[in-house]
């Protein structure tokens, strides 16, 4: 066997096992590996996340050297073999034979098991080769991405898309141990916020406490010693027709002062409305953008539906009620249908 083919075997496998190596690591390191990696590599992080943004043209740059490496390495490599061998057809076989498995275990096999198993720590000593091999094979590429997007049309990628790959991740984590099932819950409940409607977890009318802004401080308290909730909606003639909001805390202020006499109108706050419809995720912002924990939901026709507090959406987040032992119920929307079942039964008696 001569140097010639020793070299040709050589830079033919190495070249080879380069372009696997670096599709490998392009194609296996995620999103979250190359923003950690910013942090300690910012030059570097930065053309990684430009590589596999344009993962179509890193690609086509990678297979398009991995393939001429291999097409003009072997037929290198077969003409110097031949007049190594001097044309004996078992010595070119079982060569032949050799020069496949090679490349497949050197160039193919072990390169790309160590570049997904070591991507993260590869990445820094692969950007610039990577980089190397993109500006060379560029005007392949660019003709290579014109002709597919010719033949097929680009698919739009779907909004929903990295939103669900979150939540399956998040449930894999679960199943292999990475994150408990609570972790997993509040990352997919979170995700959800959006779809889920203000009005399939309000507190529904029915069951909403409420009282009348000209009662004064003095009669709230005869009438319910132990107010449950710490917000309460004031109404002027109807529930229809809310006035504000009083706190709790604000009643017994109010009394242990000595101004029982209040009318609720004077302690009152402004109330802020969210429609049914609307989501969970832009109530949230609503409210943390209007400092305050409790909005009166409405229909489309302007009359009350219920009531929404931050609790009920932190409730959605974490799947799970919360409450104490002396509420009225666990579940306001539960004790509303209960309500509405025995208001039926009722009737038709």
């Amino acid at each position: 066997m001569t140097i010639e083919l020793v070299l040709a075997i050589a830079l033919t496998i190495g070249i080879s096992a380069l372009c696997s190596t670096l599709e490998a690591m392009i194609l296996s390191i995620t999103v979250a590996e190359i923003e950690s990696f910013k942090e300690k590599h910012p030059k570097k992080g930065k053309l990684l996340e430009k590589f596999k943004i344009e993962l179509e043209e890193t690609s086509s740059a990678i297979l398009s050297l991995n393939t001429i490496a291999n097409t003009l390495g072997a037929t290198l490599v077969g003409g110097l073999a031949e007049k190594s061998f001097g044309g004996h057809e078992n010595n070119l076989l079982i060569f032949a034979l050799g020069m496949t498995l090679g490349i497949l275990f050197f160039s193919e096999i072990l390169p790309k098991n160590l570049a997904v198993s070591y991507r993260f720590e590869m990445a820094s000593k692969l950007v610039y080769p990577l980089a190397s091999v993109r500006w060379l094979m560029a005007p392949i590429s660019k003709v290579c991405k014109v002709t597919v997007r010719a033949i097929v049309p680009q698919k739009d990628k779907l909004n929903e898309s990295d939103e669900q790959e979150i939540i399956l991740l998040a449930q894999k984590g679960a199943k292999e141990g990475t994150l408990t099932s609570e972790e997993s819950d509040l990352v997919t409940n979170s995700l959800r916020l959006d779809k889920l409607k203000v009005e399939e977890i309000m507190t529904p009318r029915t069951v909403m406490f409420s009282l009348d802004q000209s009662l004064t401080v003095e009669k709230v308290f005869q009438h319910h010693p132990n107010i449950p909730f710490a917000r309460i909606p004031t109404i002027h003639e109807s529930i229809d027709h809310i006035s504000g909001l009083v706190r709790r805390r604000d009643l017994h202020n109010a009394l242990v002062e000595g101004r029982e006499k209040t009318p609720l109108s004077d302690l009152s706050q402004d109330v802020v409305f969210i429609p049914e419809n609307a989501t969970a995720d832009k109530a949230l912002r609503l409210l943390l953008s209007e400092h305050c924990q409790l909005s009166v939901v409405v229909d489309e026709f302007g009359s009350v539906a219920g009531v929404l507090a931050m609790e009920d959406i932190i409730e959605s987040i974490l799947g799970q009620e919360i409450f104490e032992h002396d509420d009225i119920a666990v579940d306001m929307r539960e004790l509303a249908k209960r309500r509405h079942k025995a208001k039926k039964s009722t009737t038709s008696q």
